[in-house]
């Protein structure tokens, strides 16, 4: 295929990759940073780093980057949805459906479930996108944006956290206070690169003198195995109900990092039941009830409760709220706790 020409039109300074990836829906972040490093994706006519910064009338010269083709790939689901119109869609996701295809999975995901909807609707679907992410074994609510340009404004709303996320979560333990921040930096852990650690300022510190830039690759971009610099987190947690010897929680992100939530209720000695990453370490030491909750849940008892931001088009403010899903209600049943809880 014929190469294809962008000429930059910024209102500010930002990244090669990142202005390529909201101007290509339907191309992920690390497919086009291959691109660039290969050599692929030209400024002016020279190769450059995935980091390039991006002032404005520069011409952007790259292949035709057609992401991995979903209406043949994927499958057509039930989704609950909870609203939708001309600009976007918000799904109250269940609990196992990966959001966007990735690795081995790209056949039973919620972004080509939402495409073959439009498809079914008449609808034009190629400017369909992602704008923020939960993981695969999270509940909860998802907005996904159905034009480029609504992309762009939620995407930018997210960076900017104008939008407004909450969740609830059964932990085992209770927090010393009815409400609270958690502060604790979070890192990729070096042996277990699978999973995040928390630390605190001591250990943040102490780090500052070990760290090198080897995990920089010569393109100059930071890559995720190998990063292990701990970043800035916090979490805002309210005590909803006491169980026995469990609590469930309401948490507000401050911060967006891998696995927060999780890492965080684990870091202050309060992991979230039937997490298979983050739980309590010694299971066999909590009550029978909780041992029983942790084994058969089978997922984090994590919900992503209510979300809430301004229409990218109107300007309106939306808000928008999912009950507890029906393992998670059973699991508060079993902990003797009435089910219904409004978050």
């Amino acid at each position: 295929m014929e190469n294809a020409a962008i000429e930059v039109r910024l209102r500010e300074r930002v990244r090669l990759d990142v202005f390529l990836t909201r101007r290509l829906a339907q191309v992920s972040r690390s497919r086009i940073q291959h691109h660039i490093e290969s050599g692929a994706v030209l400024v002016d006519g020279r190769r450059v780093r995935p980091s390039h910064v991006l002032c404005g009338g520069e011409t952007i010269t790259l292949p035709a980057l057609v992401g991995r083709r979903l209406e043949v790939s994927a499958q057509a689901l039930d989704l609950t949805v909870v609203h939708e119109d001309d600009d976007l869609i918000v799904v109250d996701k269940p609990a196992g459906l990966v959001v966007h295809p990735v690795g081995g999975e790209f056949e039973r995901t919620l972004l080509g479930a939402v495409h073959r909807r439009m498809e079914a609707r008449g609808e034009d679907p190629r400017e369909l996108g992602i704008v923020h992410r939960l993981d695969r074994a999270t509940s909860g609510l998802l907005v996904l944006a159905k034009r480029l340009a609504a992309r762009r404004t939620l995407s930018q709303a997210v960076e900017a956290r104008r939008v407004h996320r909450a969740y609830l979560a059964v932990a085992a333990g209770v927090p010393p206070a009815v409400r609270g921040s958690i502060d604790l930096h979070i890192r990729r852990d070096p042996v277990r690169p699978t999973r995040m650690q928390a630390l605190d300022r001591a250990a943040v510190e102490a780090l500052r003198h070990t760290l090198r830039r080897a995990h920089v690759s010569a393109s100059g971009y930071s890559d995720p195995r190998l990063d292990v610099r701990p970043r800035r987190a916090r979490t805002h947690y309210a005590l909803l109900r006491r169980l026995p010897g469990a609590s469930l929680l309401r948490l507000r992100l401050e911060t967006g990092r891998t696995h927060q939530i999780r890492v965080h209720l684990q870091g202050i000695g309060l992991p979230l039941l039937g997490d298979p990453l983050y739980g309590p370490d010694a299971a066999a030491a909590l009550a029978p009830a909780l041992r029983a909750a942790h084994a058969a849940l089978g997922r984090p008892a994590l919900h992503a409760a209510v979300l809430a931001f301004a229409h990218p088009r109107s300007g309106d403010w939306l808000r928008f709220r999912a009950p507890l899903p029906a393992d998670v209600r059973l699991l508060l049943r079993g902990l003797s706790s009435p089910p219904g809880v409004t978050p």
